[in-house]
């Protein structure tokens, strides 16, 4: 019982280590903003670089954990996970932080599927095996929605390079358990290369394809990434017809795998959604700090929290899900509907509350259907999935609905800079520099561009009026459509799931 109980504990850390990095960055986004000069778009790279590299391979991660064994993919991730932690925290580039975010999300494709493996094959016994699960899966979830929080606490003390050094200890502490386990054994068979690079090549496309329409709109760029990525998609669908798949067929036929894929895909579209959109609303417009920030949007972890276990004591699945969906849908959109400059905090956090008791609905539920439907023997396979779905909303949240965002702002922000008569030919440079949040560079840049020195500071004044407006504006948009999208998916993932778990030893 020991063991296992240190088992237990060692890979809920993993997960939650792992996946902290999706959103502890959120309040640091300000101060990286200011120390590297980023822009809107760089700020994208940073979440997105981690997430899209995290998303495509996880998969590969996870067969990886079937062909060698869970102990040893587990070890490697978390070195994989500490030294790119590290990089991450000396960077001095938006072009190498990016870089390294990816490379933190290899190790953390690995860590994943390998730490709940380890932790499936440490049980028995079919009920306490479902419980730990339901633990260590609210240990992601709530480790989503805890980043901020935490991210808050360390940028305020010690900077935004402390979010990546924490991990250290972190990583350093889960291994000395697992190192202490007995080896895990391997299923053996091919590991799908081809088809862990071609998701790769997929994933990567399109999230390029959508970020950067959301810079400079449709263009030639845009076209011929999507038209990639669709030819990658159409080979990836004839390899995957091979044996040994990376994500074999009968589980995508399999409701309940696939409801409970649907169902973490639509969770973590809703926790990504405010843990960047509302923590940069509390940043930029409301003009708070990051620990202030940070403060604000704890009613979503602690609901998470307590509402989680309840839910994990459930074998249906599908009533929860559900439901789960259904509230943290309602409360996207009435955020959407009452959210101004001035929306009181009181609100905001009722409304946080009500997501993220949503979200714990959710949490453990999508990881026990999944499990149960590939069977102990995938759990790798399993977890994977379950967290390729997680990534993936957070990379359609951030690049997707971000992309909306930006887009609109640089519009409104144009039509301002050509009122004002601003020279065509330095609106481009302009743009950049007041997406950089660099104040005295732009004004520098105004100067230049023949503005008289007069109407500066009402330019000024009038751009970062504009600026607020429209990311208000924008991130009500977004919250309704993230909104709509989880009330639709609740009947669709409700549906899929519905019927007894399957008992398996």
């Amino acid at each position: 019982m020991r063991r296992t109980s240190l088992v237990l504990a060692a890979t809920s850390l993993a997960a939650f280590t792992a996946t902290l990095d999706n959103t502890v960055v959120a309040v640091a986004l300000r101060a990286m903003q200011k120390d590297l000069h980023a822009g809107v778009p760089a700020l994208q790279g940073v979440v997105t670089g981690y997430t899209v590299a995290l998303a495509a391979l996880l998969l590969l991660g996870g067969g990886l954990v079937d062909v060698l064994g869970a102990k040893r993919v587990l070890l490697i991730g978390l070195g994989v996970f500490a030294t790119a932690s590290a990089g991450c925290a000396l960077a001095r580039s938006t072009e190498a932080l990016v870089a390294i975010r990816a490379a933190q999300g290899l190790g953390a494709s690995l860590l994943l599927p390998g730490a709940l493996a380890v932790l499936s094959v440490a049980y028995d016994d079919s009920t306490a095996r479902r419980r730990a699960l339901g633990v260590w899966a609210a240990a992601g979830g709530v480790a989503l929605v805890a980043g901020p929080v935490v991210g808050g606490l360390l940028v305020q003390a010690f900077g935004w390079q402390s979010v990546f050094w924490v991990n250290l200890p972190l990583c350093a502490l889960v291994a000395a358990v697992v190192l202490r386990t007995p080896p895990t054994p391997a299923a053996g068979g091919r590991l799908d290369k081809a088809g862990a690079l071609l998701t790769c090549v997929v994933l990567g496309l399109l999230t390029y394809a959508v970020v950067l329409s959301g810079r400079h709109g449709w263009s030639t760029s845009v076209g011929l990434a999507l038209a990639g990525a669709v030819v990658a998609g159409g080979v990836l669908v004839r390899v995957e017809k091979r044996p040994d798949p990376l994500l074999p067929g009968r589980l995508l036929r399999d409701r309940r795998f696939s409801g409970g894929a649907l169902g973490a895909f639509a969770a973590s579209l809703a926790v990504f959604v405010l843990m960047v959109f509302v923590a940069l609303f509390l940043q930029l417009v409301q003009t708070a700090g990051p620990l202030e920030a940070g403060l604000l949007l704890l009613p979503l972890p602690a609901a998470l929290i307590v509402v989680a276990p309840l839910a994990a004591r459930r074998e249906r699945v599908a009533v929860p899900v559900a439901l789960g969906l259904a509230l943290s849908g309602g409360g996207l959109l009435v955020m959407g509907v009452v959210l101004r400059t001035g929306t009181s905090h009181l609100v905001l956090c009722s409304l946080l509350a009500l997501v993220g008791a949503g979200v714990g609905l959710t949490t453990a539920p999508v990881v026990s259907a999944a499990v149960d439907a590939a069977g102990t023997e995938r759990t790798g396979l399993a977890s994977a999935t379950v967290n390729v779905a997680r990534e993936l909303g957070g990379v359609v949240a951030i690049a997707g609905l971000g992309a909306l965002a930006v887009n609109r702002l640089l519009a409104r922000l144009t039509d301002v800079l050509v009122s004002a008569q601003t020279p065509t030919a330095k609106l481009p440079g302009l743009l950049d520099l007041l997406l950089r949040g660099d104040s005295d560079a732009s004004t520098k840049a105004l100067l230049d561009a023949g503005l008289p020195a007069d109407k500066l500071i009402a330019l000024g004044s009038t751009l970062t009026d504009t600026a607020k407006a429209s990311f208000v504006t924008s991130t009500r948009v977004v919250l309704l459509v993230a909104g709509g999208f989880l009330l639709v998916t609740a009947a669709v993932s409700g549906r899929m799931l519905r019927g007894p778990a399957p008992r398996s030893g």
